[in-house]
């Protein structure tokens, strides 16, 4: 080592002995004493009750249950039932039927040509994604003809009249026995990877007539122009109910109406071929279906100081009370509030509806909560929220409603200010009693419009089968857990 070398050496050891170890007095020998920030790690506590679904929500899917569901432990019954109208394609086309060849007039002409055959034949197709309950219990199913059109400018929900759209003293126009396994369709038909359950209702011959002799008079040709003129002159819709039968929920997809006819073709040699072609008038997203959804038995579930309840479709739901004055005040800044909810045991049961995949957490005031599915909204993490059930844990997480705090504060600021009115003056009475739900947030299953990323981009009411019980009410109180600072 030369002499340079060594009296560097000596220098950087000579400095660092020099040194002090102690920096507890760095940062604020730098920051002035005006500038310091408090910093307050709480935990606030919410009451949470369960209440009926009274107010009415608008159903933005295209899903609609059939059956009549009894839980075995509480006694509570879900029905359900729905209204379809059933549109046609613009102009629709069908291929020239023997109505329209010749002399040939329904039925003399089949039943002197091809003996035994009907020249036409309606069915109704209920077409399932899936279904809750017993496989193979049985349900009888209904299904009635509309006599008043469905308004397609008005908002229908889930508790709306079916009788104002048919006559319920009048007999069914046609009837089935099924269950969710579906024994109309073989095995070999059910373990096709392209299977797509249905269940088929024969309707009477005279639908088929109706429609396909205004298709085949040009003074009535017109009937078929879209859909409006479809329903209106011909087919309003029809109303589809379970009249016996309990233990089975089917989720129906899509509702279509398929008429058979006879038409005559001609192969390569010009020998005539008698074909069946079907045209379909289809119920879906794209035309409107209602679902009618009465709920019995749910008192008991609405009494309990230590537990709330969700039960989905359209049963009952959990409010929460935030306790925004104890979370929120002038001198400080709330910067973050998590909310956790776990869920309790519930008894066991042969069918036991799933918990919610999908919660949305939203305020109740100002008609929030109709105006969210009205519009078939996204979650803006101010007033609405939405977690994710966790199934290691229990809990439904929500990381931070802050915001949402803080919207509700200042709504109410801004409502004293302009009536000249303080909290202590008498103005939290009048604010609460114009403004009941003022400091109160829903819980509601939902489900989710996905991109192509799978990621949500919109939510609407998740109308299966669910139930979730949750440690709450009155006597045990939900914490909330914050951090608020101040300068």
């Amino acid at each position: 080592m030369n002499f340079k070398t060594l009296a560097y050496s000596l220098f950087a050891v000579l400095f660092l002995i020099s040194c002090d170890n102690d920096t507890s007095g760095l940062g604020a020998s730098l920051t002035p004493e005006s500038d310091a920030i408090t910093v307050k790690d709480d935990s606030c506590f919410a009451t949470s009750r369960t209440i009926l679904t009274s107010d009415s929500l608008l159903v933005m899917t295209s899903q609609c249950n059939l059956g009549r569901f009894t839980e075995q432990n509480s006694g509570a019954t879900l029905e359900a039932s729905y209204l379809t109208q059933l549109g046609c394609m613009e102009n629709m086309f069908l291929a020239d039927s023997v109505y329209g060849i010749g002399d040939h007039k329904f039925p003399e002409w089949f039943n002197q040509a091809v003996a035994g055959l009907k020249p036409y034949y309606a069915n109704l197709r209920l077409y399932y994604t899936g279904f809750f309950g017993d496989s193979v219990n049985p349900i009888k199913i209904e299904v009635y003809p509309l006599d008043k059109m469905i308004d397609a400018n008005a908002k229908y929900y889930h508790d709306v009249d079916p009788t104002q759209f048919y006559d319920a003293t009048a007999k069914p126009l046609a009837s089935v026995t099924v269950s969710g396994w579906n024994l109309q369709d073989h095995d070999t038909i059910r373990n096709k990877s392209t299977y797509y359950p249905s269940i088929t209702i024969p309707l009477p011959d005279s639908i088929a007539k109706t429609i396909l002799e205004s298709y085949f008079n040009p003074d009535t040709r017109h009937y078929f122009d879209d859909a409006a003129s479809f329903m209106k002159n011909l087919i309003k819709g029809f109303y589809v109910k379970c009249s016996q039968g309990d233990g089975t929920m089917l989720y129906i997809d899509r509702s279509v109406l398929q008429v058979t006819f006879r038409h005559i073709s001609h192969d390569k040699n010009g020998n005539q071929i008698l074909e069946s072609p079907v045209a379909e008038f289809s119920g879906n997203s794209e035309v409107i279906q209602i679902n009618c959804l009465k709920w019995s038995g749910l008192d008991s579930q609405l009494n309990n100081d230590s537990c709330t309840w969700i039960r989905s479709p359209f049963g009952v739901l959990t409010e929460i009370t935030l306790p925004i004055d104890s979370m929120r005040d002038d001198a400080y800044v709330l910067n973050s509030a998590l909310l956790r909810l776990s869920t309790a045991v519930t008894p066991s049961s042969r069918f036991k509806p799933s918990v919610p995949y999908r919660l949305l957490l939203i305020r109740k005031d100002n008609k929030k909560v109709e105006d969210f599915f009205n519009k078939n909204s996204s979650i803006d993490n101010i007033e609405s929220f939405v977690s994710i059930y966790s199934s290691k844990y229990g809990t439904y997480t929500y990381n931070n409603i802050a915001a949402l705090v803080e919207k509700i504060y200042s709504d109410r600021a801004d409502w004293l200010k302009s009536h000249n009115m303080t909290l202590q003056d008498g103005g939290q009475a009048a604010y609460e009693s114009e403004h009941p739900d003022w400091n109160k947030v829903v819980l509601i299953p939902v489900a989710a419009h996905l991109d192509s990323r799978n990621s949500p981009i919109s939510y609407y009411l998740d109308i299966n089968m669910h139930q979730v019980k949750f440690i709450g009410g009155n006597k045990l109180k939900l914490k909330i857990k914050t951090i608020r600072s101040k300068f």
